[in-house]
């Protein structure tokens, strides 16, 4: 998931927002001005709409807190921290590449919850303390709730199932255990299915017979996880069945060059639509350096007049030595690999080639 639009950085770090977090921002701040606020406090000084304006602002402050501690402990043992975005479940922290032991998996999945734990206390703490000095203070309740809710958060994301903060622990632990960080991964995966589809349930229960703690929105989220979960699970399987595995490995070879400034109906009378396996080909730059690649299909079914490069897909490079792993960490989410010896194209790995690598069918033999 992709942010909308950025906002700036933080530490170094990119920050977006979905265009999901301007709705749930609005009914945010429409239901605390609307309703909670007006109950808690019916005759506050102040403006029930400036208060829940606040509150929304530091609701979105703290998740943000929560995102960034993970990425600055992540950043701490060596991994990349490519962005954030913020979107309506809250806040994603992209990763370019993977913990280096258990003991950092474990400790930059508890610093999230960790800060959500923190905020909490000093909000709840800090809300007191005002409603103690001015019962009918608005501010005091703003903290108040904002603390609940970071603490409700912690709570939540601690839950023993990925792809929640809980679930990176269980993966942690697993893979101390057992030595295997792929079986680790696949274990928190279908940990994350049993907690996502008890949400489920707990969701559905309360809306069906009115019993329960749970509501809709229990409901939605236990969905996203328990989607989350099976992605989760089908890029461990895929990282297992790639470990070692190098790109000469796994490339379709010999794949058809054409150059970027090219109309598809240039391409379609000038050149043979290429033989299967090929699904890609490679687009040269002016200055003969490769970048992209473009799909057979799309080039058959773009108007005549529309440049290939207007289908195309971004490429990273790699020597036909490199691990399939470490190159695919560079380009997430994943595109397409071209395998380059020097100036020569050698190959291109798209998700049709990971896939048959996973099933044991990689189209170039090993060992090549």
């Amino acid at each position: 998931m992709g942010a909308t639009f950025r906002i700036g950085r933080v530490a170094g770090i990119p920050i977006g927002v979905h265009w999901s977090l301007v709705v749930i921002a609005a009914l945010l701040t429409t239901s605390l001005a609307g309703s909670l606020l007006p109950s808690v406090v019916p005759n506050a000084r102040g403006s029930y709409w400036a208060a829940a304006v606040l509150a929304a602002a530091l609701f979105f402050a703290s998740i943000l807190a929560h995102e960034l501690s993970h990425a600055i402990v992540a950043r701490h043992f060596g991994q990349r921290v490519e962005d954030i975005t913020l979107w309506i479940l809250g806040g994603v922290s992209r990763l370019g590449s993977e913990s280096p032991s258990p003991r950092a998996e474990a400790l930059v999945a508890l610093a999230g919850p960790g800060m959500s734990l923190l905020l909490g206390a000093l909000f709840f703490g800090g809300g007191h303390l005002l409603h103690g000095a001015e019962p009918n203070s608005l501010l005091a309740v703003v903290f108040i709730w904002l603390g609940a809710v970071n603490l409700i958060l912690a709570a939540f994301n601690l839950l023993p199932g990925a792809p929640l903060d809980g679930g990176r622990v269980v993966s942690a632990y697993l893979w101390h255990r057992h030595g295997d960080r792929r079986r680790a991964q696949i274990g928190a995966a279908r940990s994350g299915r049993v907690v996502g589809s008890a949400l489920i349930a707990l969701g559905l229960l309360n809306l069906v017979t009115g019993i329960g703690v749970g509501t809709l929105w229990t409901a939605l989220v236990g969905f996203f996880i328990v989607q989350a979960s099976h992605a989760e699970e089908r890029m461990a399987a895929t990282a297992r069945a790639l470990e070692g595995v190098r790109v000469r490995d796994v490339m379709t070879p010999a794949p058809p060059e054409i150059p970027e400034w090219l109309t598809a109906g240039e391409v379609r009378n000038t050149i043979a639509p290429p033989p299967a396996p090929h699904h890609l080909m490679v687009l040269r730059s002016f200055d003969g350096s490769v970048h992209a690649v473009v799909p057979v299909d799309a080039i058959r079914h773009l108007p005549p007049e529309v440049p290939v490069r207007d289908a195309a897909r971004a490429a990273v490079v790699a020597p036909p030595d490199a691990r399939v792993l470490d190159v695919v960490e560079q380009q997430r989410p994943f595109s397409a690999i071209v395998v380059m010896d020097g100036a020569q194209v050698l190959g291109v790995i798209g998700s049709d080639e990971l896939q048959g690598a996973q099933r044991g069918t990689a189209r170039v033999p090993s060992g090549r």
